[in-house]
């Protein structure tokens, strides 16, 4: 059986919880697996760290690592020495700079000489595989690689950010075999940025849909308070400021509502005195990270799903949104901002409700709608559960991944 390389920035990450579910859907499936990272995380601050344990996936884990000489004397000479040994290969290196292929490329050969079995490298967004690139376009690998786009990699902080990366992605598009996107939204940008139409594939990043399940449809609410929530990073594209001034106005309204917040961020403190000034102390809790499985509970204990992520003043928006999925999954509806990738993640009107960007007064009268409509709520909770488990499951998405690695 094949082996995939996984290559990616940092693992194990906190969130990006979609790369460790391909890496058990690849072993699942019977292939050898090996994740490459330029970043060492925490195994503490993973929400996934039973399936990491379960599944020895750290075990295969290899830090990228140079390890180059910070003597400039000991560098040069065995640069030189690592030139002359895999010189065939070096001297196809022309599209870098000599001063790149002296310093760099000599250590890269080095450290990819361990890898060259591998059948195929799967990069997990994009500038992550540089590397992997370059020892691909000269021969030094003959692997297939397969290169993923997320909709961090189409976020640019300024036009020197985005020049730099257009000259890194018009390389990577260029050597990578396929190029693959979570939703067609993605796929407009990573077109646009270069990518040859032919290369791109669409593909849903998955969820556990056996673990993330409803034992049954939700028939209504679960008691005399709605209890809704949100799951992600507490930053500005993710929208809560909006969502909580939505759950003032259903206050105000005489709706009793709690809203729960998950995750954690440089925005705790910010959004902590929105909801003081608003007088939403009683309505509204910030309560961090959380593992899978007390998401999962959390989810099983409430009534509808906030997804909340708007386009920041950067133009940074959602691509997708696993966590809707997992929702979905387990019976909630999703009430959401029309943005981005979000559009492909709900059935607008079936299993969740899309509203206008930043429509505070909008969102709020979807939420109320939609709980004081108890036989649409349970039709929503019903479509949800068959629309996940249709559309999203990890199975879907590895059997399409695996098309790309036999091909």
């Amino acid at each position: 059986m094949k082996t995939i390389c996984f290559t990616v920035p940092t693992y194990p990450a906190l969130s990006e919880t979609f790369i460790t579910n391909q890496i058990v859907e690849a072993k699942k499936k019977g292939y050898s697996v090996v994740v490459l990272t330029h970043n060492l995380g925490k195994i503490e601050q993973s929400s996934q760290r039973k399936i990491l344990e379960t599944y020895s996936i750290l075990d295969n884990t290899i830090l990228i690592d140079l390890h180059i000489p910070k003597s400039q004397l000991k560098r040069f000479l065995v640069g030189l020495g690592l030139i002359l040994k895999y010189f065939k290969y070096w001297i196809r290196l022309s599209d870098l700079t000599l001063r790149y292929r002296i310093i760099n490329s000599p250590y890269l050969f080095r450290f990819y000489d361990q890898l060259r079995h591998i059948n195929v490298f799967h990069i997990q967004f994009a500038a992550a595989g540089r590397g992997v690139a370059e020892m691909k376009a000269c021969g030094f690998i003959q692997a297939k690689l397969i290169t993923t786009f997320h909709g961090h990699d189409a976020h640019f902080a300024n036009n020197q950010q985005l020049k730099s990366l257009q000259e890194l992605y018009r390389f990577i598009f260029k050597v990578s075999d396929f190029i693959t996107v979570n939703t067609p939204f993605l796929g407009q940008i990573v077109t646009q940025l270069g990518c040859n139409p032919e290369k791109l594939r669409v593909v849903f990043m998955g969820i556990d849909v056996s673990y993330f399940k409803s034992n049954q449809v939700r028939m209504g609410l679960l008691g005399n308070e709605v209890k809704l929530i949100s799951v992600g990073r507490l930053v500005t594209f993710k929208g809560f400021k909006f969502a909580i001034e939505a759950i003032k106005l259903l206050v105000e309204g005489g709706l009793k509502v709690h809203y729960t917040i998950v995750g954690e961020g440089k925005l705790f403190d910010a959004l902590q005195k929105q909801i003081s000034a608003l007088n939403l102390e009683n309505y509204v809790a910030l309560v961090g990270k959380k593992s899978q499985d007390e998401i999962k509970h959390l989810l099983t204990n409430h009534d509808v799903f906030l997804m909340s992520s708007i386009t920041d003043p950067t133009g940074r928006c959602e691509t997708q949104g696993v966590v809707t999925a997992e929702a979905q999954a387990m019976g909630l509806p999703v009430v959401a901002f029309n943005n981005g990738g979000i559009p492909y993640t709900i059935i607008d009107g079936e299993t969740g409700v899309l509203v206008t960007e930043k429509d505070v007064e909008g969102y709020a009268k979807a939420i109320k709608d939609l709980i004081e409509n108890k036989e649409r709520y349970k039709l929503m909770s019903k479509a949800a559960i068959e629309f996940a488990s249709s559309k999203f499951s990890n199975t879907l998405m590895m059997q399409q991944f695996m098309a790309l690695y036999e091909a």
